[in-house]
This record gives C-alpha cells, sequence and structure tokens, in this order.
C-alpha cells in the first residue's frame, strides 16, 4: 500500500500539476507521476492498452466550428494558458475539455491557488490551422466573421 507525505510546493508547481491532470477524476498524485515519468504502479506496460487514432474531428457549439489543431490561448490574472483543439476536445497540457467555459474553469486559477468558474467564450483567443492572427472565440459565436490580417468583424 502506498505511503502519503504532506510536501510544500509554490503556486507555479502546483499549477503545472493541476494543468498535468486528465480531468477531475485523477488525482494530483497520478498526474505528478505522470510528469515525474514514473507511470502509474497499478500497470506495467505490456498491460497498457494503446491510445486509440484520433479522428481529427471539428469542435463545434452554438454555431462557431474550431477545426482539428487549432491553437488556443488564454491570458487570465498574468498567466498565459495555451492549447490546441485536438479530435474534438479542448486540450491544455495533459487535461482534456469539451468547452471553451470547462477549459478556462479547469485551468484557471486565482492568485490564492484557488479555482474560478470562467465564461470561456469571453476568455480563449483561437487561431485557426493557417492563419496569423488570433480571434477572440465569443466574437465568432457573435456572427462576426473574421477577416485573417485584421482584428475587425463584420
Amino acid at each position: 500500500m502506498a505511503q502519503f507525505r504532506n510536501i510544500e510546493i509554490d503556486s507555479e508547481v502546483h499549477q503545472l500539476i493541476e494543468n498535468e491532470r486528465r480531468g477531475c477524476g485523477e488525482s494530483p498524485n497520478d498526474a505528478l507521476r505522470r510528469l515525474l515519468k514514473l507511470g502509474d504502479p497499478r500497470f506495467t506496460p505490456e498491460h497498457d492498452a494503446p491510445a486509440p487514432a484520433p479522428t481529427k474531428r471539428n469542435w463545434s457549439d452554438k454555431g462557431v466550428v474550431l477545426p482539428h489543431g487549432t491553437a488556443i490561448r488564454m491570458d487570465y490574472m498574468g498567466h498565459v494558458y495555451q492549447g490546441h483543439i485536438l479530435d474534438g476536445e479542448w486540450v491544455i497540457g495533459n487535461q482534456n475539455f469539451d468547452s471553451p467555459s470547462g477549459a478556462a474553469s479547469g485551468v484557471a486559477i486565482i492568485k490564492n491557488g484557488k479555482p474560478v468558474r470562467l465564461d470561456g467564450w469571453k476568455h480563449w483567443h483561437v487561431k485557426l490551422p493557417g492563419e496569423t492572427d488570433w480571434a477572440l472565440l465569443g466574437d465568432l459565436r457573435q456572427g462576426y466573421v473574421f477577416i485573417p490580417g485584421s482584428d475587425l468583424g463584420l
């Protein structure tokens, strides 16, 4: 049986561990073991099932479609969070989310280290594959037309 000990970590290390977590069901210890490349003590590599091949699905909601490979970023309280749309999911670090708000709330923390609930449509910027400019996600939902090379919506 595993022995657990308390250790003190700073907020930057805590954020790295939280960004590594694969959803609420995964413990910080499991995420840290993965970061340290220790593996899951319950399984040996020969018993691990191979990861399913990505289908390269797009993500879509409320009339907005983000293709597989779309870059995403959010600047919140001085921290920049970055990721991609991969196989229809919002992937930041090793965390997967179904929605922009879930992703924003799942990775952002306030100064005291506690999580916060955010409207991702107001915080995430996206850069479509092959483009050079970023657009606020909420602007795409409001019927704006994103014009590459411009920050104007029509």
